[in-house]
């Protein structure tokens, strides 16, 4: 799970449901922002 490690314990701010894909938005505090949403029935997550 090292890959979530740089939101960990980080402030939620705002989150999008559905976002303009369809899916799931969580903005945290420094402008850090994780993508989920559903493709070919996976769960796929995305920082962008």
């Amino acid at each position: 799970m090292g890959k979530y490690d740089s939101i960990k314990m980080v402030e939620i701010v705002k989150i999008e449901d559905p976002d303009s894909e369809g899916g799931l938005t969580l903005i945290f505090k420094g402008n850090k922002i994780l993508k989920i949403k559903i493709v070919d029935g996976k769960l796929v997550s995305e920082f962008v």
